[in-house]
């Protein structure tokens, strides 16, 4: 019997040194993939790892790339100006507008202008799809439109305003 519980004993401290064990090691660092980053999960504990190292030190399943400090921060595409989205919806209803197929630019060009309604390019396209349907109003209503967004950039301001023209005059 009294074998039995010096085993049983035996048993319980292991089951306990080998959960302290487990608690005093710093959780690997996550990697955050929407930006790029790894993030630092690392805590402050004095213990010793098995492997000799400081329990500070991140512990991994597999390499994992160094965490470097960027130059600069990461900027949502939307915080650099134009959403990309837009300009893959302008290229797309461009060649569209260069095949003939106004109406289906003129309704890649609106999705393009539901994500970004300060783009002038988007009005300027849509504008001269309208002038090329035969709808003259609406192609002076979005080329105004445009001129709004479009003060930044001259060549486009130009654009716009001799579209304007050719559907007033």
């Amino acid at each position: 019997m009294k074998c039995l519980s010096r085993q049983t004993t035996f048993l319980w401290v292991i089951s306990a040194f080998l959960v302290t064990g487990c608690a005093t090691h710093a959780p690997a660092p996550v990697s955050d993939a929407s930006r790029g980053q790894v993030l630092d999960t690392q805590v402050d504990n004095p213990a010793i790892d098995d492997a000799g190292g400081s329990a500070n030190q991140p512990v991994t399943a597999g390499p994992v790339p160094p965490v470097t400090k960027a130059e600069e921060p990461f900027v949502l595409p939307q915080e650099r100006g134009r959403p990309s989205a837009v300009d893959a919806l302008l290229e797309r209803s461009s060649d569209e507008y260069q095949r003939g197929d106004y109406q289906r630019s003129v309704a890649t060009a609106e999705r393009a202008l539901r994500i970004d309604r300060r783009s002038g390019e988007v009005y300027l396209l849509l504008a001269q799809n309208y002038h090329r349907l035969g709808n003259p109003q609406q192609a002076a209503q979005f080329a105004r439109q445009g001129l709004r967004y479009s003060s930044d950039d001259r060549t486009l301001t130009w654009q716009l305003e001799r579209l304007l023209a050719k559907v007033d005059g």
